[in-house]
């Protein structure tokens, strides 16, 4: 009878020292899995070659008139797209320099605090692995002193290599109403992020700006801004600023419009 019992203690001790076991196995964490995510390039648009108008010199009979045709059109999106992402984008920045915490189920969460405009905001992002390809995430933002409030601003789909993310922006919590989608050539370094405005039954809605870089190129880097009535195609160098804008709204011709470097002004000058 004893033996009976030992046999049986055994046995249940061994069901559960295996049970244990095969659970602690399920939720070890797939490090090869791993959402790493991508640069903040992949959300926040770059205006920062546009976020001055030309210092104007004045008795020279110099016009500036291409170069702030320019600067205008891209200030538009640039403030707009400030208000929309300015939260969401300082979360992410923040989110870029934490380690996420494994959930179990292929998903991680990165979970802080961070300030902004004298506020303490709570973040919460998670991110699921979808395939080998690719995985997709969310962040929730509120205020830390209600953090059972936070509201969903944006998620999005994000290959592992890094090559192609899409996000959605969002207001109230379920109103989308911004497309943010990035493509990058790690080869070539050529790379584009497109705004689509979204919001259903707005004047505007699709209406979008995209930024590209093409390294290999004179200007190599250009802006289409598309709105309901009329597209405008900017180009320049990063290097001198000096460029060139083409917009039959404006200018009631599909001919370019240059302006020169930065070292000369950016004045008005004849298309080579």
């Amino acid at each position: 009878m004893k033996n009976s019992w030992s046999i049986r203690s055994f046995i249940f001790l061994s069901l559960a020292i295996s049970i244990l076991i095969t659970c602690v196995s399920c939720d070890k964490e797939p490090v090869n899995e791993r959402p790493e995510l991508p640069p903040l390039e992949s959300l926040l648009m770059d205006f920062s070659d546009y976020s001055d108008p030309p210092a104007v010199t004045k008795g020279t009979g110099a016009t500036y008139e291409n170069f702030t045709h320019s600067y205008l059109s891209v200030a538009y999106w640039n403030v707009a797209s400030s208000l929309t992402l300015a939260l969401p984008v300082a979360a992410y920045g923040y989110a870029l320099q934490q380690d996420p915490v494994y959930l179990g189920d292929h998903s991680w969460e990165w979970s802080f605090e961070f300030s902004l405009n004298n506020l303490v905001y709570k973040a919460t992002l998670t991110a699921t692995r979808i395939s080998n390809e690719e995985f997709s995430a969310e962040m929730f933002i509120g205020l830390a002193l209600i953090p059972d409030q936070a509201i969903k601003w944006f998620d999005g789909v994000v290959r592992y290599d890094h090559t192609h993310a899409l996000w959605n922006l969002y207001k109230e919590g379920s109103v989308k109403i911004l497309e943010a989608e990035w493509n990058k050539d790690f080869e070539t370094e050529a790379a584009d992020l497109t705004y689509t405005y979204v919001e259903a039954g707005q004047e505007e809605t699709g209406s979008f700006i995209t930024l590209a870089y093409m390294p290999q190129e004179v200007y190599d880097a250009s802006y289409t801004i598309s709105l309901s009535n009329n597209v405008t195609n900017i180009m320049w160098n990063t290097s001198t600023k000096e460029g060139r804008v083409k917009d039959p709204g404006k200018f009631g011709d599909i001919q370019w419009h240059c302006w020169d470097s930065a070292v000369n002004g950016l004045i008005d000058m004849v298309c080579g």
